[in-house]
């Protein structure tokens, strides 16, 4: 049986609207609530991508430019994949401007950087509902140090640099609990604080956790939670499991008695395997552990 409360939907339906126009689907919070995390949530996640040894996804446009910035100059192969009235590749210092001139199949091209030597995979698909924004490109050694070079990651660090209430009230508000754990996936590891009134805790739970979202729709993965006064967040990154897209609504389909929950960036996810574009982060603040409160979910309170 679900066991999110009427009073819980209706809360929730204030804010649908205003969570849906910017990437941020949200359960219990307030409108006020929504703008602060609006603030700390930054919406264009997608122009940055790293480097972890799996072939990385760029969607390009036909007839439609398209930068893409590495962390040093580049050399690039299509190792004759590719012809160039295919594709045009323009190289220049640390930028690759790639235009599909054609319509293509998704081929790999061989992008090394010249400073370490370290050899990028990049699967180019053309697509037409692709934009054309630029996309910057890391390794996770260049991520971690990574400086404040693109507007994103300026608002990423303005806002999360500003400091998060520290003091030993007995509640931390439910912005700060979803702000702090934001911070643990998304911001460069040289601005994370370590603030002791968060303490990691584990969440004695699998690590699929199958009947957290009703439908059978995603792969359900609790990466991590931590405790904060009396109240506890927990972040779980969700798949699509299928190979159509399939959305998640936040009010229906979550299953425990969660206090608030929001999902970034997205509600809707692509197929699987549509890198990027198929996944989504969910965090959930409760009043108990995360095994506790989804005992709910098993038939056990």
């Amino acid at each position: 049986m679900k066991s999110i409360s009427i009073g819980m939907i209706i809360a929730a339906a204030f804010c649908a609207s205003l969570a849906h126009a910017d990437g941020l689907s949200s359960l219990t919070l307030s409108d006020s609530e929504m703008q602060k995390l609006k603030k700390y949530f930054p919406v264009e996640e997608d122009k940055n991508l790293v480097w972890k040894g799996e072939p990385l996804i760029v969607s390009l446009s036909k007839n439609s430019e398209r930068r893409i910035v590495f962390p040093s100059r580049v050399l690039v192969d299509v190792k004759g994949t590719l012809t160039t009235d295919q594709l045009r590749i323009v190289n220049n210092d640390k930028s690759l401007y790639l235009t599909a001139l054609s319509n293509f199949p998704k081929e790999r091209i061989y992008v090394t950087l010249q400073d370490t030597g370290d050899v990028i995979l990049l699967d180019l698909a053309v697509n037409e509902h692709a934009d054309s924004t630029t996309q910057y490109v890391t390794t996770i050694k260049s991520h971690k140090n990574l400086e404040k070079s693109t507007s994103l990651q300026n608002s990423q660090t303005t806002l999360i640099e500003s400091p998060i209430p520290s003091n030993d009230e007995e509640d931390v508000s439910t912005v700060d609990l979803m702000r702090f754990a934001f911070q643990q996936f998304y911001s460069p590891l040289r601005i994370q604080e370590n603030i002791p009134i968060y303490n990691r805790v584990s969440m004695h739970a699998e690590q699929f956790v199958p009947d957290l979202v009703y439908g059978d729709k995603v792969i359900t993965h609790p990466v991590g939670a931590w405790m904060a006064g009396n109240r506890y967040v927990t972040a779980v990154a969700l798949q699509n499991k299928y190979s159509h897209k399939t959305h998640i609504d936040i009010r229906n389909d979550i299953c425990g008695n969660w206090q608030a929950a929001i999902l970034y960036p997205r509600a809707t996810l692509l197929f699987h395997g549509e890198q990027f574009h198929d996944s989504t982060m969910l965090f959930l603040v409760s009043q108990k552990p995360f095994n506790e409160t989804m005992a709910v979910c098993h038939g056990n309170a």
